[in-house]
């Protein structure tokens, strides 16, 4: 054997040596897997069109709740809250025209009912009266006129009873044409009272207007407050998907924000491992810049996913895999998301099952 296939030979077995010792350093630490720093992503839209004309944010910048972002030019929405106002306040004066209306209406028409009641009842009182005045006259002129055939009375005595009795009967007759001029008037002025109906229907159809426009204003005052963009939580504005000057469309998403301290490393799991971890449980998390840190499982997916690997036992099927997170510190803000992190399962992380109150007493504690 020459001194070079010596050398190669030792050279194999060395390699082979250090990938045995690095594959059963690893088994005897446990199952590596690896995963991924995520977090919840707060996207920042608009509820309406228009060109953004200020942007207040950089990427990077941390912002408080309630904190402006941006502003979509205001001046269309502006012009139409003006308009709806200009129009609510017609109609507002369109009610108050109505109900001025309607009040005179009906006190107009009261007093009419009134004073036609009253003249009804004087004329009636009158025709009464001469009622009665004509029954005396005619008693008289009877009376007077036999007198005047015997001969014991004048013939101007005569005369002057039988013209009385003419003049009563004539005031008589004209006092009921009164009377009956005096019903015409009440009926008059009581048909007056449809028109107070027309006019309170054309009230309610006013009032009714002025709501609407009442509801377009709010509405285009909505509209230009939206104008205005705050933060709706706080957090670090990770990107900004628009820029000052384009125009939105509602629903676009203008900056995205994240909250540092609410991050998690997610991994998935094959289910031939699930049973090692249980919620609560804390393993080695490590970075690709070699920090590490202690993780706390505190969330285990429900559904499943099929991973590439593939048993290869008889029955030769796909291994699922289950999405397990696990809580870091991040307070020094060392890590961020996308970062990608290796966990270490230990072979002996073999559990009893836990119970409920125990499961939630340790996802608690990793809150």
């Amino acid at each position: 054997m020459t001194r070079k296939a010596f050398l190669v030979i030792i050279l194999g077995v060395a390699v082979a040596s250090g990938v045995v010792y690095f594959v059963t350093r690893n088994h005897a630490n446990g199952l590596e897997l690896t995963g991924i720093v995520s977090t919840d992503e707060v996207l920042v839209s608009s509820e309406i069109s228009g060109r953004i004309t200020q942007l207040h944010v950089e990427e990077g910048d941390h912002v408080r709740r309630g904190e402006l972002l941006a502003v979509i030019d205001p001046l269309p929405y502006r012009a139409d809250w003006r308009y709806y106002v200009d129009n609510q306040q017609n109609y507002g004066a369109q009610v108050a025209q109505a109900e001025a209306a309607l009040r005179f209406q009906e006190l107009q028409t009261r007093d009419q009912i009134t004073q036609a009641k009253a003249s009804l009842a004087a004329a009636q009182a009158q025709q009464a009266q001469a009622a009665a005045n004509l029954k005396v006259d005619a008693i008289n002129y009877r009376r007077t006129h036999a007198l005047f055939k015997e001969g014991v009375t004048s013939s101007q005595a005569d005369d002057q009873a039988e013209a009385t009795y003419a003049s009563t009967q004539a005031q008589w007759l004209s006092l009921g044409r009164q009377v009956e001029a005096q019903r015409a008037a009440l009926a008059l002025a009581e048909s007056n009272e449809q028109q107070i109906l027309v006019r309170d229907r054309q009230l309610e159809a006013s009032r009714r207007q002025w709501a609407a426009a009442q509801a377009q204003t709010e509405k285009a005052q909505v509209m230009l407050d939206e104008t205005e963009i705050f933060a709706p939580a706080a957090g670090v504005v990770d990107v900004r998907a628009a820029l000052p000057g384009e125009v939105v469309s509602p629903g676009q998403a203008i900056v995205s924000l994240i909250n540092p301290d609410n991050l998690w490393v997610r991994i998935d799991v094959p289910e031939t491992y699930l049973d090692r971890i249980r919620l609560g449980d804390r393993f080695p998390v490590r970075f690709p810049g070699g920090m590490e840190e202690m993780g706390t499982v505190f969330f285990r997916g429900v559904d499943a996913d099929y991973a590439t690997e593939r048993d290869v036992s008889r029955t030769k099927r796909d291994i699922k895999t289950f999405e397990i997170r696990l809580r870091v510190d991040n307070r020094d803000r060392r890590i961020w998301p996308g970062l990608t992190a290796y966990v270490t399962v230990p072979w002996g992380a073999l559990h009893e099952p836990l119970a409920g109150d125990e499961i939630q007493r340790r996802a608690s504690n990793t809150r």
